[in-house]
């Protein structure tokens, strides 16, 4: 129906930037203020969500996406209102001001359906391109985890580092020995975050995330993982990642530790009891799994994620590939 081939390249540009905005605000604003990150976005994506629940029926996976009904011009007001947990990622605040602005106007065009300008694609990979840098540190700092000091006292660290906790006690040694399952809490910093937190106090520290890791026997099937989740569980979750075999749940440190630990022995029992459930057949060709890893995603909200980024970006060598393929070379 002769829809213009520039507009398609500058609305795939837009969708990286866009998206990963939003996975910005979203990452930072949960690990300054836990599970109250949401009362920062204002009443309107709160009613849109609400108002969307009428068309359930017809729902995409990422309904749950609360940061995913405010629109653009709530985005940026609120990356402004929160800079201080952004500056360390984003382009410097007077550059931003302007870019910002920029792309405002590409994306009014886009949403409108207008024909884009012939440079709009070139400015949004160069948008790109001025965001990488800051982008890398996001990742790397996501993936820079740290072990559980030795003897913490931290109400988290010791029920699941020390096995303290009653679901540990139940699962740890049993899944080790039964179903060869390795487990371990470790915690990664924000970049804002400053210092490094008291050892003994990891807990209710801003900017500070907990990793739960899992190294399990069998894959466990994403979806089914994902759904026999509570509302309670999915809620305290900033993300839930699997990798084949290898699975990540963080929390932020924000919140309550015992509301954490008890959502850790629930994750670590539904994995247990999906991973016997084989979802892949161990004789696919990668490209199979890929597929198969694709569909799963499609059907899981984006906290709760199948592969990507986060699966194998390289904080010990972050340039080993360009994030947003938007490079000049």
């Amino acid at each position: 129906m002769g829809v213009p081939i520039p507009s398609l390249e500058v609305y795939a540009r837009w969708w990286q930037l866009e998206t990963y905005l939003r996975e910005v605000a979203y990452t930072e604003l949960r690990s300054a203020y836990g599970r109250s990150w949401a009362s920062r976005l204002g009443d309107a994506a709160s009613l849109r969500a609400e108002r969307d629940h009428i068309n359930s029926y017809m729902a995409s996976a990422d309904a749950e996406e609360l940061l995913g009904y405010a629109d653009f011009g709530a985005l940026l007001r609120l990356l402004d209102a929160q800079w201080e947990l952004f500056e360390d990622i984003l382009v410097p605040r007077t550059r931003w001001a302007g870019l910002s602005e920029e792309l405002s106007t590409i994306r009014n065009r886009s949403a409108h359906c207008r024909r884009p300008h012939v440079d709009d694609a070139a400015r949004l990979e160069q948008a790109l391109r001025n965001l990488e840098p800051g982008a890398r540190e996001f990742y790397a700092s996501y993936s820079r985890t740290r072990p559980i000091p030795r003897r913490s006292k931290d109400r988290l660290a010791r029920a699941w580092a020390e096995g303290r906790h009653p679901a540990a006690e139940r699962l740890l040694d049993h899944s080790r020995r039964k179903y060869g399952t390795q487990f371990r809490l470790e915690w990664s910093l924000r970049p804002w975050a400053g210092c490094d937190p008291d050892p003994h106090q990891l807990s209710q520290t801003r900017g500070l995330l907990w990793h739960a890791h899992w190294v399990l026997s069998e894959e466990p099937d994403p979806v089914e993982v994902w759904r026999t989740l509570s509302s309670d569980v999915r809620d305290l979750l900033v993300h839930l990642i699997f990798d084949g075999a290898l699975v990540q749940a963080t929390f932020a440190a924000a919140d309550d530790a015992r509301a954490i630990a008890d959502s850790i022995g629930t994750i670590f029992d539904r994995l247990l009891t999906t991973a016997g459930n084989t979802w892949r057949l161990k004789e696919e060709s990668f490209e199979q799994r890929w597929e198969a890893a694709r569909e799963a995603q499609a059907r899981l909200p984006l906290k709760a994620q199948v592969g990507g980024l986060r699966t194998y970006f390289d904080h010990y060598d972050p340039e080993k590939f360009s994030l947003f393929d938007a490079s000049l070379y």
